[in-house]
């Protein structure tokens, strides 16, 4: 027994394995009738977030998609409805994208949510030219999240946003993205703005 262990100890360090990305299709040899696509939900580029320019999107799906759609106004895109992606998105402005892959069948994925914050800084304007002058006080733009106007986006905030979870309409001041509904867009823009 003792020589036993030792052999099958000195194969595996002998002829050591290495592992490596394969892709392809694996057959067991079992016949199970079943098939199908893994249908998932597409992918942004670049990742949503907040920015300091403006962003060119780019959707991609992956798995046999046919078809990307997508939408821009908060409602949920369809295979028969929203937009068909083409080329990129143009986000020149905070905006939430909504998206799923089409697959054959009629067969659609889940809604992939991709929320940017676009905060472009403004240029300090100069002061007045000759004579003097010039320069002055300039008050910082609103933070993305500053929901109680404090000048941070902290537990206050976050707390306002919490009583608001789920109201819809316009003009609501935790509606971060400006979508119509206080919802996790809201709670991920206020965390990429967590100032305290």
């Amino acid at each position: 027994m003792k020589y036993l262990s030792f052999l099958i100890a000195l194969t595996f360090l002998a002829f050591p394995t290495y592992a490596s990305e394969i892709t392809g299709s694996l057959s067991t040899g079992v016949s199970t009738g079943i098939e199908g696509v893994l249908v998932s939900a597409p992918t942004a580029t670049p990742v949503a977030g907040t920015y300091t320019s403006a962003q060119n999107i780019t959707l991609n799906s992956s798995g046999g998609a046919l078809r990307i759609h997508y939408t821009t106004d908060g409602t949920i895109p369809t295979c028969s409805g929203g937009t068909l992606f083409s080329s990129a998105i143009s986000v020149p402005e905070s905006l939430t994208i909504r998206a799923i892959s089409c697959y054959p069948n009629n067969v659609e994925s889940g809604v992939g949510v991709f929320a940017y914050g676009i905060n472009i800084p403004s240029a300090p304007s100069g002061g007045g030219g000759g004579g003097g002058g010039g320069g002055g006080i300039f008050p910082n733009p609103p933070t993305t999240g500053d929901i109680n106007n404090d000048g941070k986006v902290d537990l206050t905030d976050f707390n306002l946003l919490i009583v608001s979870w789920g109201s819809t309409g316009s003009g609501l001041p935790a509606d971060l993205n400006n979508d119509g509904v206080v919802d996790l867009l809201d709670f991920v823009l206020l965390l990429a703005n967590w100032t305290n």
